[in-house]
């Protein structure tokens, strides 16, 4: 564990070679930028939803799937801070409003309840975020943005299979009752949710 770790701080770091040396940035496309945001606001939700997972769960596998997701948020969060900043590109500091609710239903379960509500959110949320992933890789013409959407195409799809080995995810109501929509956060930042 502790060497996919340092595996991945140094993949973090060793893709994001021309944030080190301060080259002039290209222009941030649409894209690259809302997925910088994205990411930024991942971490914001999905570290204090891992940290839950340490102190409600029943079951040791979504403890892990918690402590991994913290580590790995964490280190994305080291990560996106030096490249948005290479781009000037404002990042948020709160979760968004529907983030923060998930946070707040997550809080109200405990036991078994907690596990289901956090496989079933955080699943959802993943399964959203790794097609702009993909997109993201495919079509940016920024070799940094590319490089660091790898790192994030792997981290996204080991959370996704975490979240499924715990048990707690029902693929045939993972995005029932509460369907994909297009919310407005009160920033006014749209977003696809769960």
């Amino acid at each position: 564990m502790k060497r996919l770790l340092a595996a991945l701080v140094f993949l973090l770091f060793a893709a994001l070679p021309g944030v080190a040396n301060a080259q002039v940035a290209p222009p941030l496309t649409p894209l690259d930028a809302d997925f910088l945001i994205k990411v930024k606001y991942a971490n914001l939700w999905e570290i204090p939803a891992g940290q839950m997972a340490q102190e409600r769960s029943v079951n040791p596998k979504t403890q892990e799937a918690g402590r991994v997701m913290m580590t790995d948020h964490a280190q994305l969060d080291i990560a996106i801070r030096p490249l948005a900043a290479r781009y000037n590109l404002a990042l948020p500091s709160q979760a968004m409003d529907i983030q923060k609710s998930w946070l707040s239903e997550m809080a109200a379960a405990s036991g078994s309840d907690f596990d289901s509500v956090y496989a079933m959110r955080l699943r959802a949320a993943h399964g959203v975020i790794f097609a702009q992933v993909g997109q993201v890789r495919a079509e940016t013409h920024d070799p940094d943005i590319r490089k660091f959407a790898d790192t994030a195409n792997t981290i996204v799809l080991r959370h996704m299979t975490l979240l499924e080995a715990t048990g707690g995810v029902d693929f045939n109501n993972l995005y029932n009752p509460t369907p994909l929509l297009l919310k407005t956060d009160s920033d006014g930042i749209s977003m696809i949710v769960a």
